[in-house]
Formats: C-alpha cells, sequence, structure tokens
C-alpha cells in the first residue's frame, strides 16, 4: 500500500498574536511539500488550550486521518472545499470532547476553532491538487500527526 502522510507542527506559545505551523505533505519515496497553516484562534494556541471548544488548536496524540475527496461546505469560515478530519469526536483523559475538525482554507478572520487552515489561496489550491491526484491513485485516505512543539 502506498504510505502518503501527513504531518502538522505549531509551536504552542503564550503569545495573543495568531501563531502559524506547518502542514508537510510526505510522499511514498520519503520527498514532501510544506504548506503554512495554522490551527486555534489567536491567543488560544498554548498547550493547555487544546481542549478549548471553538478556540483552541486541534489536539494532539491520535490516529487521525482525512479523505483524499473533500467535501463542499457552505459554512461561514470554510465556505469551499472541507477535509473532514477523523476520529470524530476525540476525547480528553479527563472526558473532554472536541469535534467536527477538518482541513480547509480559512475563507473567515484569520485562525480556527481547531481546525487545520490554510491563510494562503494558491498553497491551498495547490493542496487541493495534490489530493485530487491522491485520490485518482485509488488512495482514499492519508493519516495525519498532529505535532506540537
Amino acid at each position: 500500500m502506498d504510505n502518503y502522510k501527513l504531518e502538522f507542527t505549531m509551536p504552542l506559545k503564550p503569545v495573543s498574536e495568531l501563531l502559524w505551523g506547518n502542514l508537510k505533505l510526505i510522499y511514498p519515496d520519503g520527498s514532501a511539500i510544506d504548506y503554512l497553516a495554522t490551527s486555534g484562534c489567536a491567543g488560544w494556541q498554548q498547550q493547555g488550550d487544546q481542549w478549548q471548544r471553538g478556540k483552541g488548536p486541534i489536539p494532539q496524540g491520535f490516529d487521525y486521518k482525512i479523505p483524499t475527496t473533500p467535501y463542499w461546505s457552505d459554512t461561514r469560515g470554510i465556505e469551499g472545499n472541507f477535509f473532514h478530519i477523523t476520529p470524530d469526536p476525540v476525547v480528553s483523559p479527563t472526558g473532554l470532547t472536541r469535534s467536527e475538525f477538518g482541513i480547509h482554507f480559512d475563507a473567515n478572520s484569520p485562525g480556527s476553532a481547531g481546525c487545520i487552515v490554510f491563510g494562503r489561496q494558491f498553497g491551498w489550491e495547490r493542496f487541493c491538487d495534490r489530493m485530487r491526484a491522491i485520490a485518482k491513485l485509488g488512495i482514499e485516505y492519508i493519516s495525519l500527526e498532529v505535532v506540537y512543539g
């Protein structure tokens, strides 16, 4: 089986401005393409914010996967292609839940309610093109690892 992977990395720290990270698409031969991306809202991107619903970044430590084929969403802030991240929901060791994560273009104010979002249209379009090409190979899902520094 072909082993395409996605890896989202971002430094989490107590600052008021929006932090940006990196979404890396890794091909089976080890080559990779990097995209500028973020998760969470400005001021809500610290380690302890991963379980803050509607504000914090997507929690790390889960075996996430995304489909190679998105669906269309008219939801404000997405308004376009949406790659739904599963499992959905995820549950913390203390029983807190987060849900409805995806990868999409940031079509509203900068940041997200926990999704991984692209801030640049060109990068988003290239990502969608590459996912479409992977889907044409018969690959339905790609694993996603979330790593915070």
